[in-house]
């Protein structure tokens, strides 16, 4: 049995696992006690606990775990990064460790699919994507800095542009002309879910903007309140989606280079009230 890598782990529990089962073959009398003798760990199997999701690690043992781990500097800062990400509740915090997983692993070339983190962390990546289909459209980056507005630059243009044709979400003819590509870019769900919020929180903020900026005739604001079951959770967001839906289709009618401009479509559904306590 080889040592196991932590760049081939996405889970910190799962490295874990594979670096005892390891250490149990290659290290005659190793056990998860000899483990907290050498942690100073007062529970004989304070390892198995994190393992089995029973015990996190705490930002008193990390440095010792780490340490006793002997993993070199990089290595080390990704499995503390793989800690935070799974032992982070707020979706922020996920959020932030999975975009710092991202840019470590670009540092160091490491080959794991993060393209969607890149693409949803940064909003004008998706409407710059769309400008592309849009009437007029012209590959010109302080032209496109204007029509994007908000602060974006020309730098940020070029930027994006590259980082969607890398990823496949554009593509150019052989006149070299900007094309949109119908293509997914896919990740586990806890990374989809922790970009998602990047995008959801930009979004949310320009819609914001959009309510005080923008007269009726340009956007559209409504909204209801009201009281269900938590079993009519999944049927109601089966409508939003299906809404969603029927409005792509609508909009895939038409032939390619008819829109004028890019607009964004937020459906939201959420709790409003503090969840109540269980008897």
């Amino acid at each position: 049995m080889t040592r196991p890598t932590i760049f081939d782990y996405e889970d910190y529990r799962l490295f874990l696992h594979s670096w005892y089962s390891w250490m149990k073959e290659t290290k005659p009398g190793f056990s998860y006690r000899a483990f907290s003798k050498w942690a100073g760990f007062a529970s004989p199997n304070h390892l198995q606990l994190i393992i089995q999701g029973k015990r996190n690690i705490t930002q008193e043992t990390l440095a010792t775990i780490v340490k006793l781990l002997k993993l070199p500097k990089r290595e080390a800062r990704y499995f503390e990064l793989l800690v935070e990400l799974n032992q982070a509740f707020a979706p922020e915090a996920k959020a932030r460790a999975i975009l710092e997983i991202s840019r470590l692993l670009k540092k160091f070339n490491r080959n794991i699919e993060h393209g969607q983190i890149e693409y949803l962390a940064k909003w004008y990546y998706a409407v710059i994507r769309e400008l592309v289909t849009t009437k007029d459209f012209r590959e010109d980056r302080h032209l496109i800095a204007r029509r994007v507005g908000h602060g974006v630059s020309p730098r940020q243009v070029d930027e994006a542009v590259r980082k969607l044709t890398e990823l496949g979400l554009l593509i150019r003819e052989k006149s070299g002309r900007l094309q949109q590509k119908n293509s997914i870019v896919t990740t586990g769900s806890e990374t989809t879910e922790a970009a998602s919020y990047f995008y959801h929180d930009q979004m949310i903020s320009l819609s914001a903007k959009a309510l005080r900026e923008q007269g009726p005739k340009e956007r559209h604001f409504s909204g209801i309140t009201l009281a269900c079951r938590r079993e009519d959770i999944p049927e109601i967001t089966q409508i939003l989606d299906e809404c969603r839906r029927q409005v792509l289709s609508y909009l895939d009618e038409r032939s390619p280079g008819e829109d004028d401009e890019v607009y964004q479509l937020n459906l939201q559904f959420f709790r409003v009230t503090k969840e109540r306590k269980k008897p």
